[in-house]
């Protein structure tokens, strides 16, 4: 279910309330977490007035904000019956605007064979789309998402590689994201994501993306990041540092695609650069983890891609922590190496196989992503000036986040105003 609009005022009552205040209060991203840090209050409650939060905490101490929020007129009155309620999960690193599937590259992996189709397959069937179906295929991903407890989703463009295929890309995320019913988008261009079938040069194409396709986005003023795939086979670190400094240079964020299948330098660049998140990080080393805290970067880490791909090694999600980098987890949502939407699914993998504690969690999902976007005002607790994106859970500890895996336990989903994005 998917409760409130724009303007929606509401009251969930009786609920194990997760707010994620205390980390979300913090000025610094902040990495050793626990339970403290979680804001837990017990028969609580939610009180919102037109999609925004005004109080959460125990009934008696929102008593002036229930008030008011009920004068207000429209008002709707949940009762959580225990059920745990939290912020709704932020999804920092998403592919999930793309056209078809890569099912037989799912059955070769499964038979032990390299796959056939690859991107390339992926980049001709979304190059084949009109606008109209590109919003079509988001509402559906996007909805599938949010069911599964996402109410905002970083989404990459990146599978069309062409000029005006790249702002369309980014078109269609704008219209998404001004939906009502759909989780709030941030729009990230993936210029360097590929090389496009008719370039056989990736200094070549990197000379296109940065004088002839970075402008005509820059311009459309969509995408607020920029995303690079540095990796063994793909963009070397030089043309991904080069293409990403060209992209900071025209006011985009940066965030880049680092260490996934090899050690491959992209840590490397994501310290030079300061950017906002360095993702995968499943081959980095001492070193690379010591240069990644000094920028004070934010590991988003994907193990559905280490899952699906059945890679030998998993990111060290300890010692990054250990060393000061905020930690965040996040879906990798894509058709060919992670076609997994559940951030709770995500959740199991993060316990299960990184050591994360359920607290550490639950900020992965929660805070951590929502820094690493610069949206930790709006996006990520049940803080009094947030957005009411907010989840029930089918479950009373917290601690059962992450542990059920295969299942969905989120029985409500609450999206706030987008005013504030």
């Amino acid at each position: 279910m998917v409760a409130g609009s724009g303007a929606a005022s509401f009251l969930i009552a009786n609920a194990t309330l997760v707010t994620m205040q205390p980390l979300a209060g913090r000025a610094a991203a902040p990495t050793a977490i626990d339970e403290a840090d979680l804001g837990i209050v017990k028969a609580g409650s939610l009180v919102v007035s037109g999609g925004v939060v005004v109080a959460a905490g125990r009934h008696a101490e929102c008593a002036d904000a229930l008030r008011s929020a009920r004068a207000a007129g429209d008002f709707v009155e949940y009762d959580a019956a225990g059920a745990l309620v939290m912020p709704g999960f932020v999804d920092a690193h998403t592919h999930a605007l793309f056209a078809g599937n890569r099912v037989p590259d799912f059955e070769d992996l499964a038979r032990g064979r390299k796959p056939a189709l690859g991107m390339a397959h992926t980049i001709a069937q979304t190059r084949r789309c009109t606008q109209h179906d590109l919003e079509q295929i988001g509402e559906r991903h996007l909805r599938l998402m949010r069911e599964h407890g996402t109410t905002t989703a970083e989404v990459k463009s990146g599978y069309s590689l062409t000029n005006d295929g790249e702002t369309r890309l980014l078109a269609a995320l704008k219209t998404l994201d001004e939906r009502d019913d759909l989780p709030h988008v941030v729009p990230t261009f993936c210029g360097a994501h590929a090389l496009p079938p008719e370039f056989t040069s990736y200094d070549a194409f990197v000379d296109e993306l940065c004088e002839t396709m970075l402008p005509q986005v820059a311009s459309q003023g969509v995408a607020r990041f920029a995303d690079a795939f540095c990796e063994q086979g793909f963009f070397t670190p030089q043309q991904a540092e080069r293409f990403l400094r060209a992209c900071a240079q025209r006011g985009l964020r940066l965030r880049i695609h680092a260490d996934e299948l090899h050690r491959s330098g992209g840590a490397g660049v994501a310290a030079r650069l300061h950017t906002a998140s360095a993702d995968h990080l499943n081959f980095i080393d001492e070193d690379d983890v010591a240069q990644l805290a000094a920028a004070g970067c934010v590991a988003v880490l994907c193990p559905g891609t280490v899952e699906y791909l059945g890679l030998e090694r998993y990111a060290p999600a300890r010692d990054l922590i250990a060393a000061g980098v905020p930690v965040a987890l996040a879906t990798d949502f894509n058709p060919g190496t992670c076609p997994s939407f559940s951030l709770q699914t995500i959740a199991y993998l993060g316990r299960r196989h990184m050591r994360l504690s359920a607290a550490e969690t639950i900020a992965a999902l929660t805070v951590q992503p929502a820094r690493s976007l610069g949206i930790a005002g709006r996006a990520g607790s049940l803080a009094p000036g947030a957005a009411a994106d907010a989840i029930v859970l089918a479950i009373r500890d917290y601690h059962e986040l992450g542990y059920y895996f295969g299942t969905n336990l989120v029985t409500q989903t609450f999206l706030g105003t987008k005013a504030t994005a």
